[in-house]
């Protein structure tokens, strides 16, 4: 594959499954198209959507661009593009380590969210997180308080900003050195089945996943399965919260209580780093 236009106008043309279009990026070769296939529709909508890229200011990332992070390579249903705003140097940092808890998080909630990156960020981690309001939200803000790196995974495409009072939070990312990172392409507005699709890429983008505080269900709960089918490290505040106890009880979490067991998992982050 030459470049991300032609990739893109592949995804891009009716007939062609994405299961085709994964075996053929895992293998690093062109899917056999069958015959039939309106090429050129794919094209046509290729070149829009490369236009608005250009004028939003965000770059098209193919499994064949060498900037396309290698962690996201593997995962089970990998992302077939990306579609960025910022530097795009982060997304291979040998040091990451995603962040997720509650929309709401209460006061010791809050506090264990500050405490768990702000760790990480004086370990040299990049804080992956997802740009929502709460946990999210903190877990950003603290990075950049402490001049670390930030990337936000998004589920809508990266020219719009949900929640819009994160928009300041979103710019503030870009102006430090950080990423946004979305599957879909400018102009795309936020879906339900999005956000579940996003939460794969924050575990994948990552060598651990921090657990805040988290619901059986929800978002949290979605990142922590995701992380656990992907075989990444994962880590939990203890807490009363429904998940951080399913968690914790089933043995599926390394605890993040005291500052000790906070370093004891970045320690077991950078071991799975070297091996």
């Amino acid at each position: 594959m030459s470049t991300s236009r032609d990739w893109l106008s592949l995804l891009q043309t009716p007939g062609i499954s994405r299961r085709s279009l994964r075996s053929a990026a895992a293998a690093g070769t062109l899917p056999q198209l069958p015959e039939g296939l309106r090429i050129e529709e794919g094209e046509e909508r290729a070149e829009k959507i490369l236009k608005e890229a250009e004028k939003a200011g965000v770059r098209v990332l193919s499994p064949w661009d060498g900037e396309f992070p290698a962690m996201l390579r593997s995962i089970p249903s990998p992302p077939l593009i990306l579609f960025v705003r910022g530097s795009t140097a982060i997304l291979n940092e040998a040091r990451s380590a995603a962040v997720a808890g509650s929309v709401s998080p209460g006061d010791e909630a809050g506090d264990a969210c500050r405490r768990v990156t702000g760790a990480l960020c004086r370990r040299g981690f990049v804080i992956v997180s997802g740009l929502a309001r709460g946990c999210d939200t903190l877990a950003h803000q603290c990075c950049l308080e402490t001049g670390g790196k930030t990337a936000a995974v998004l589920a809508h495409g990266p020219d719009y900003c949900y929640p819009r009072e994160n928009s300041r939070l979103a710019e503030a990312i870009l102006e430090s050195g950080g990423l946004l990172l979305s599957e879909y392409p400018p102009g795309v507005k936020p879906r339900r089945n999005y956000f579940v699709a996003r939460d794969r890429l924050q575990s994948g983008l990552a060598q651990g996943l921090c657990v805040i505080e988290a619901e059986l269900s929800g978002g949290t709960m979605h990142t922590a399965r995701f992380a656990e089918k992907q075989g990444r490290l994962i880590g939990c505040v203890p807490c009363e919260a429904p998940g951080n106890r399913f968690l914790l009880r089933g043995g599926k979490a390394s605890p993040l209580g005291s500052d000790g067991e906070i370093e004891q998992f970045i320690n077991m982050m950078e071991a799975a780093i070297q091996r």
